[in-house]
């Protein structure tokens, strides 16, 4: 199906056809397959280089970060579909950087802030001046707000050169700068994002966004959503990685890939890819088409992705037999990232039973289940 197709795309989706979308995919995979393959990535996560660095300003200068910003602020304004590509790509390498972060903050900005803010800010997100934090979990206690500003300490996704963080403060949603605050990372066992926990003490929130509920919900939608696409494209790569060692790994004189109850895990395995694929590519055309169910498919995408990654990563893991468990091969890397991918935004069963709730207010209201696309 083509942009042109879908009803709700952006102009510049409609001139964006699918063989663009496709060249706009292998220029992010074959500079992430220069710059982020298997021995640059094992360095930077032992230490040993500024990857994060290298593929934030190549993902700046390339317009990567700009593909949910309109263009009158220096982005590509490619909608949910531009989105879950590029995140698709950045999880196909397990690329690091605060890119989940700051491409939702950027896309809450777009759907709920007024022009003012977004002229502000819009554009140094899209050119990579800048990055973004936000809440790592969105059931978390907000900020509190008095006279004297913001305090409260809040877990957010991104690090600490993030310029602000999209925060829940009392009973709205503001844009809070980092500055002055007291950051302190937290040890996570994904290597390839960072986690910090912030404590503000009487901040000055920078802007205060209106209509706390539905900017809750673009952030839900829009992190729900990139961490789908990016939990679809590492356990994509890592089976394919994982079929491919299978094929020439020798055990008692043949290829293990040709062992029947192997061929069978593998199987099970594609299986797994083709369910997470079809519900996020559902959940991205319904986004796309500002669907009244788009919140309802983006909340069983994320939950059935990230839980089918987990099983693919572990899965993969224990194919590669016992080098599947050292630090020196790559199954761990697309496991730990699944499994951090599963925690974010809410719990699954949360986001499920969001989804329920949604479906309850539609039947509620009049309208039928069978009204909703499936």
């Amino acid at each position: 199906m083509t942009a042109t197709q879908i009803q709700g795309t952006t102009q510049a989706e409609d001139d964006f056809d699918a063989s663009m979308f496709e060249a706009l995919r292998e220029s992010i995979a074959g500079v992430l397959a220069e710059h982020c393959g298997s021995t640059q990535l094992h360095a930077f996560i032992d230490g040993k280089n500024a990857l994060d660095k290298t593929l934030w300003a190549q993902a700046g200068s390339l317009g990567w970060l700009g593909v949910g910003i309109p263009e009158q602020y220096g982005g590509l304004d490619l909608g949910a579909r531009g989105l879950a590509l590029v995140h698709g790509e950045i999880g196909q390498q397990s690329a690091p950087g605060p890119y989940i972060a700051t491409l939702s903050a950027g896309r809450v900005l777009v759907e709920c802030a007024d022009e003012a803010t977004q002229a502000t800010w819009l554009p140094r997100l899209a050119s990579g001046e800048i990055s973004a934090a936000v809440p790592a979990a969105l059931d978390e206690a907000a900020l509190t707000r008095d006279s004297a500003g913001v305090s409260g300490e809040l877990r957010c996704l991104g690090n600490a050169e993030a310029a602000f963080v999209l925060a829940p403060v009392a009973d709205d949603w503001a844009i809070v700068e980092l500055s002055g605050a007291d950051i302190a990372p937290v040890g996570i066992w994904d290597r390839t994002r960072e986690v910090i926990d912030v404590r503000f003490r009487d901040a000055k929130p920078l802007c205060v966004l209106p209509g706390a509920q539905a900017t809750r919900r673009a952030l839900t939608r829009a992190m729900a959503l990139a961490i789908a696409a990016d939990g679809a494209g590492g356990a994509r790569s890592i089976t394919e990685r994982t079929i491919e060692y299978m094929k020439t790994r020798q055990q008692f004189g043949q290829p293990i890939a040709g062992f029947q109850a192997l061929k069978h895990r593998a199987a099970d395995l594609v299986t797994r890819l083709a369910v997470m694929d079809e519900t996020l590519a559902h959940a991205v055309e319904r986004t796309t088409a500002d669907a009244p169910d788009a919140d309802i498919w983006v909340s069983l995408a994320k939950s059935e992705v990230t839980e089918a990654a987990v099983f693919v990563t572990t899965d993969c893991v224990q194919l590669h037999g016992g080098v599947g468990f050292t630090w020196d091969f790559d199954p761990h890397i697309y496991l730990k990232r699944a499994r951090l991918n599963e925690v974010l935004v809410m719990a699954n069963t949360a986001l499920r039973d969001r989804a329920a709730d949604d479906l309850a207010a539609v039947t509620m209201s009049g309208g039928s289940a069978l009204e909703l696309e499936a």
